[in-house]
């Protein structure tokens, strides 16, 4: 299991100063650049990001919907190792995103946000010979506002998919460190925390707290 922070921020210089100091604690596995960041940055944040944190992962979270090899390819020249596409993009986008993605020698994800039925859909994928390295399930925050849902409800979806399919999962939206022991001793991949960590009063503390009740380590 790894620990991924997700960088939600749009102040870039302030999410590449945490991402140093979150890294150079190994406070963390993989440092997402998060869609928001993205948008306020530019893809060169992404750059930035593997200078502040050269011995980890960086995760370009793209949320790729149409042209996929582009985006891919801007990404992880940019020195992104993980890249996300929509799970709800047309396969023939996500089959250009895979293959640029693994031409490159990064690794896709297809991130089932928004997706009614995530195990139906990755059915369909691999029927249609589409593989990706990683499956994200991802409640967006709009939805934990609205229905009151949060990412235990996703836990067994993510172990059952992990189970049925031999893909690795990764799950994200709401995570801190009360729900964080009800994922410890799953085969869950990657667990992504956000505002736990980037807006609690001090990060690496919580990084680390979030670390130890996962079980990490």
């Amino acid at each position: 299991m790894k620990l991924q922070v997700a960088l939600d921020l749009t102040e870039p210089s302030l999410a590449v100063e945490l991402a140093r100091r979150l890294c150079s604690a190994g406070a963390v596995d993989i440092v997402e650049a998060g869609t928001p960041l993205i948008k306020a940055a530019g893809i060169f944040i992404v750059s930035a990001l593997r200078v502040a944190c050269p011995n980890v992962d960086i995760m370009a979270d793209l949320k790729t919907m149409d042209v996929g090899a582009l985006e891919a390819r801007l990404a992880i020249n940019a020195g992104a190792n993980i890249v996300s596409v929509l799970g709800a993009a047309a396969n023939e986008t996500i089959g250009e995103f895979i293959n640029e993605a693994r031409r490159l020698g990064g690794k896709p994800l297809v991130d089932m946000i928004s997706v009614k039925d995530p195990s139906a859909r990755i059915r369909e994928l691999l029927n249609a010979g589409l593989r990706p390295d990683y499956v994200g399930l991802h409640l967006g925050i709009d939805v934990q506002r609205s229905r009151g849902l949060t990412v235990e409800d996703l836990i067994s979806e993510a172990v059952s998919i992990k189970n049925s399919y031999g893909l690795a999962v990764a799950i994200a939206g709401g995570i801190d460190e009360k729900v964080a022991p009800k994922i410890r001793g799953t085969n869950i991949d990657v667990v992504v925390v956000g505002r736990a960590i980037t807006q609690a009063p001090d990060p690496l503390t919580s990084a680390k707290n979030i670390r130890r009740l996962l079980g990490i380590d």
